[in-house]
């Protein structure tokens, strides 16, 4: 027999879950609970001759369960009659829930629960992969079930999933007039009565500075309806988070709502054996008085709720200001340099003494006023905050006041400033996600050890860079950097003493290298601001925050961060959309400037877009063309070209980004002005093909930069490849590889494109050839291939046993013949007419005899 269950106290989504399930199992018979909510009951009663059949727990042998599909909880305590059946080691288990927050207590052979709205759009997801067919009281009973666990939407949990399920139900003829119906019912005269008393009985505690509505009372008997009456409750009372519980007959039954995604409510009551998911979560208490509930939930909330975000853990600092003495003119310089829109007034004491906008910056100017001091364009009442200011506050400073930025003060001195985007941000923030789990066990162990150093010297510490980036997209990379906002040296050392490892510190840049046993690396910088001078020059640095640290990266998707501070460790930082832009696989940078400031961005932009298979964005792409028309790559050094052209080269498929690179311009800005062409780009593939197939034995000999600059390079004249590498500050010695590969082209072409047979005319024709040369031969063709293939498996170590030394202990005086000879005795060898040391020395000898050598 197969059965369908759910829990308790049964919602709408519960319902409409379990009458999904059978669309998926229609043999499974629906056991409903022994409770369900006034109005499922009310629905069943008005539509049951179209449902299907419901059968009750008296109804069914569970001994003779040989499936359970459980929806909506994964709590056997809270699935009634059914627990036998669930705890019956033989019974197979499917599982369909959203609340995954709470744990199963129980083996299931399928698990299909995750993180949803509700667990109806869990099974409906299932419904509509299937193909199966549902009518329009189906898909009205399963959008109910959707509405009221999302609260129409609104509530936190609501995911896409939910609003896809919603879509393909309103397809399905869903009758939305049906469902306000049954999820707004008016009270009844009972209900009446118990919310007038909740509201006469409700009082306001503060835990860990949130406010909590309390209620509790007692009646006669029992009445329905008490989730309902907890939901308005808060409305009334405009609080976040109420918790009721009220005696009934012999029972207590607690509620609790929250609208706050910071306050998971099933785990409060969980505290009293409830349960649930974080915006709505019930128990049934027979145990327990009233004080003992209130003191046990007290205790979980102190124990759950978070402390709260403040002024002080958003605020951008350190603080950028002007004295009253700077005149307009330079308060506009500033602005323009830094990108501000305002900026605080500071006396000579250095206290607050006011504020200036862009905009009055601007009139000032209109008016022939840029030599006139600040002090006289300035804003006298001044709005401000404290570091301990809740956001809540701050925000309504900001809608009350009319303005987009408050200074927060202490001691009279300003410590920081929040804008109107820090707060837009804070509240469209991501919360928490698994990311951590997407790292290796050592890799997770390791960012806590760095989270638990940060939290003893009581600094802020983030995971940023490509590793959060590739996290995310689920590809592995664990090069390590640490930001710090704080003195990075000191935590380096800390650190470093912790995991006993080397450091190495650069009191210049700010910045430590921690070298661990296994051979890792950790960057550790101090979080720093900076700006430019001049387009294309080394910016200028100074300490600030981790935004601001993150303002400086190259594009969206590098300018995220991931949290490892106690208060929200794991908590991805994505100041500037980063996430969307990973989703919608689009390369985009942070501001109209970034090329201009530095256009090695550009080079960057091509690796990032050909590595990950994104895109330039369509103004990203407009700018980086703008400024290579502004002849601003130009001014670039040859040391930041080349870095960039290296990497670009080290790339898995190099040839697509050389194409883009040639196709925006930046190519021919940088001295190479070779097209490249479909032919181009195949004898590039080519290359690159030979170089990884010929890896095993080349080894590190040959660099793949080396080998792809030679072959762009190709038909260039000596003298201009060895000036052109010179401005590009290239090695000497990998100068003289890159000329000599293309210089030999020619020839080598000619000699290899047909089979040698001998060995040693072979070898003595490609030994002397760079090795990029050897591997870029290889591609030119079968001939070409064979040739070089068989140079190194078979005589790459071809070598004599003897040397020169051996011909003098002979009794032979050293000439320059020994070479000749010595070539001649290896030639010998490689056509097998000398197998061992004893014929070298032999041979050697009679040849030098027939040159008539003395002794």
């Amino acid at each position: 027999m197969e059965i369908i269950v759910s829990h308790v106290s049964a919602d709408f989504d519960a319902f409409a879950a379990m009458v999904a399930a059978k669309k998926l199992f229609s043999e499974a018979r629906i056991i409903i609970p022994t409770a369900v909510n006034s109005n499922v009951r009310k629905f069943i009663s008005l539509y049951e001759d179209e449902l299907p059949q419901l059968y009750e727990g008296a109804d069914i042998d569970f001994r003779l369960v040989k499936r359970v599909i459980i929806v909506d909880t994964r709590i056997i305590a809270r699935t009634g009659p059914a627990e036998g059946a669930l705890r019956n080691p033989d019974t197979e288990i499917i599982a369909f829930d959203h609340h995954l927050k709470k744990g199963k207590n129980f083996r299931s052979y399928l698990d299909y629960s995750r993180e949803t709205g509700a667990s109806t759009t869990i099974l409906c997801e299932h419904i509509i992969d299937r193909k199966i067919a549902i009518s329009s009281l189906e898909a009205t009973l399963f959008m109910a079930g959707i509405y009221e666990d999302t609260g129409f939407f609104t509530y936190p949990g609501t995911t896409p999933g939910d609003l896809g399920a919603a879509a393909y139900l309103m397809k399905k003829q869903a009758n939305l007039f049906v469902v306000l119906k049954f999820l707004n019912l008016s009270l009844t005269q009972e209900q009446h009565v118990l919310l007038e008393k909740l509201i006469m009985n409700s009082r306001k505690v503060k835990i860990n500075d949130m406010d909590i509505i309390f209620s509790s009372t007692e009646v006669p008997e029992y009445v329905e309806g008490l989730s309902v009456l907890t939901r308005k409750l808060s409305q009334i009372e405009e609080i976040s988070v109420v918790i009721c519980w009220v005696k009934m007959k012999d029972k207590i039954y607690a509620v609790a709502r929250s609208d706050d995604r910071n306050v998971d409510v099933s785990r409060i009551l969980g505290s009293v054996g409830g349960g649930g998911h974080p915006q709505a979560a019930s128990a049934v208490i027979e145990d327990l008085d009233f004080k003992e509930i209130e003191e046990r939930i007290i205790r979980s909330l102190k124990k759950n709720i978070k402390r709260p975000v403040l002024a002080a853990d958003i605020m951008s600092f350190p603080v950028r200001t002007v004295s009253q003495e700077q005149s307009i003119r330079e308060v506009d310089r500033i602005l323009k340099t830094f990108g501000h829109s305002g900026i605080p007034i500071v006396d000579k004491n250095g206290e607050l003494a006011g504020i200036i906008t862009r905009k009055d910056v601007d009139k000032a100017i209109k008016h022939g006023l840029s030599h006139a001091p600040v002090k006289g364009f300035r804003s006298h009442s001044t709005i401000k905050a404290g570091p301990n200011s809740s956001i809540d506050r701050i925000q309504n400073l900001m809608i009350g006041n009319g303005i987009g930025r408050v200074p927060i003060v202490s001691r009279q001195k300003i410590i920081g400033i929040i804008t109107r985007k820090d707060i837009l941000r804070y509240l469209h923030r991501r919360a928490c996600e698994p990311v951590m789990e997407l790292f290796p066990p050592d890799i997770r162990e390791l960012l806590r050890i760095i989270s638990s150093v940060a939290g003893s010297m009581k600094i802020n510490v983030y995971l940023v860079g490509g590793i959060v980036r590739d996290a995310l997209l689920d590809t592995p990379n664990y090069d390590m950097d640490i930001v710090v906002e704080g003195n990075g040296i000191e935590f380096g050392k800390k650190l470093a003493a912790r995991l006993g490892s080397r450091v190495e510190t650069y009191e210049k840049f700010m910045t430590a290298v921690l070298v661990l046993k296994n051979g890792q690396h950790i960057d550790i910088a101090t979080s720093r601001v900076e700006y430019y001078r001049k387009p294309a020059e080394l910016p200028n640095v100074e300490s600030g925050s981790i935004k601001q640290d993150l303002a400086r990266r190259d594009f969206t998707i590098n300018a995220l961060a991931l949290s490892l501070n106690r208060k929200n460790f794991g908590e991805i930082l994505d100041y500037f959309g980063g996430r969307e832009d990973l989703k919608d696989r689009k390369i985009k940078v942070l501001h109209k400037m970034s090329f201009i400031e530095d256009p090695t961005r550009i080079f960057r932009a091509v690796r990032f877009e050909k590595r990950l298979n994104f895109k330039m964005d369509r103004q990203t792409e407009a700018l980086a063309r703008s400024a290579i028309d502004m002849e601003i790559v130009s001014r670039l050094t040859g040391v930041r070209i080349r870095d960039e052209l290296i990497y670009i080269l080290n790339e898995e498929r190099p040839f697509n980004a050389v194409k883009r690179l040639c196709g925006l311009g930046a190519l021919s800005k940088i001295g190479i002005k070779r097209i490249i062409d479909k032919d181009f780009m195949e004898e590039m593939r080519k290359a690159v093909h030979s170089y990884i197939s010929l890896r095993s034995y080349s080894g590190n000999r040959v660099l793949k930069w080396r080998l792809l600059l030679a072959v762009i390079l190709r038909d260039m004249e000596g003298g201009w490849i060895e000036s052109w590498c010179l401005n590009m500050k290239i090695r000497k010695k990998d100068i003289a590889v890159i000329k000599e590969s293309v210089e030999k082209i020619p020839d080598a072409k000619k000699t290899l494109r047909e089979i040698i047979k001998e060995d040693f005319k072979l070898y003595s024709t490609v030994k002397n050839y760079p090795g990029e040369l050897k591997v870029i031969c290889h591609s030119w063709g079968e001939n070409h291939a064979k040739n070089i293939r068989r140079y190194f498996k078979k005589l790459a170590d071809a070598a004599l046993s003897i040397s020169g030394e051996d011909l003098k202990k002979m009794g032979y005086r050293p000439s320059p013949v020994f070479k000749k000879v010595l070539d001649e005795v290896l030639r010998l060898k490689l056509e097998g007419n000398i197998s061992d040391r004893n014929g070298e020395l032999a041979a050697a000898g009679k040849l030098i005899e027939e040159r008539s050598l003395e002794h």
